[in-house]
């Protein structure tokens, strides 16, 4: 093999390992910011040139997407969640931005929004089945205002250790006993839903 293929090779070999280090090194920059609510910090990491060099387009806004979303910024929240949506993506990784981003116009009430969402969830090819018939369970409790599935929920709960999970159950819950009329219940579990999902760690999606 000629010298100069040789020190090509090394050379692209050198890139591909200085960039892996360089992406660990600010995801984890990043996650110690974000779990410890230093969300200003977070985002300056994001924004730094090895940081948007070495990490995927999807993988910033993503992450930019939880920050803002914590910092309740819902305008910067909703333009990065849009903008997830929109990218051109694998059938699972679309399914699965279309249920984060469906939980979140769920979880700041924008009803036409989530419909929009949840259809085209659906018509995503060799989407998880499961995973429709729970967004379609959430648009009903939160939007058809049902409230049939609370003693289910709260036998979940009690055995629940995934602290995202409990939140979200926790948010069921509130939502069905708010309409059921029962303010005390629906307060009670909205602050747990709020105390579970105040630090949400960034999900390895990209």
């Amino acid at each position: 093999m000629e010298p100069g293929v040789i020190a090509f090779l090394v050379l692209i070999v050198a890139y591909f390992i200085a960039s892996e280090g360089f992406r660990r090194y600010y995801e984890a920059k990043f996650e110690g910011f974000f779990n410890t609510a230093h969300y200003e910090q977070a985002l300056e990491a994001l924004g730094a040139i090895p940081a948007r060099v070495t990490m995927t387009t999807y993988r910033q806004y993503y992450l930019r997407f939880l920050c803002y979303q914590a910092m309740d910024n819902e305008e910067m929240a909703t333009r990065m969640i849009e903008l997830l949506v929109r990218m051109r993506n694998s059938p699972r990784r679309q399914a699965q931005t279309l249920t984060v981003a469906f939980n979140y116009f769920t979880q700041i009430g924008e009803k036409t929004r989530a419909k929009e969402l949840l259809a085209q969830l659906k018509a995503v090819k060799g989407v998880d089945q499961a995973v429709v018939a729970d967004c379609q369970l959430t648009y009903d409790i939160v939007f058809s205002k049902k409230s049939a599935y609370i003693d289910q929920m709260e036998q979940m709960l009690a055995k629940e250790k995934n602290p995202a999970l409990q939140g979200k159950l926790c948010f069921l819950l509130w939502k069905q006993y708010a309409n059921k009329g029962d303010k005390t219940h629906a307060k009670q579990y909205k602050r747990r839903f709020e105390e579970l999902t105040k630090i949400e760690k960034p999900q390895h999606t990209a």
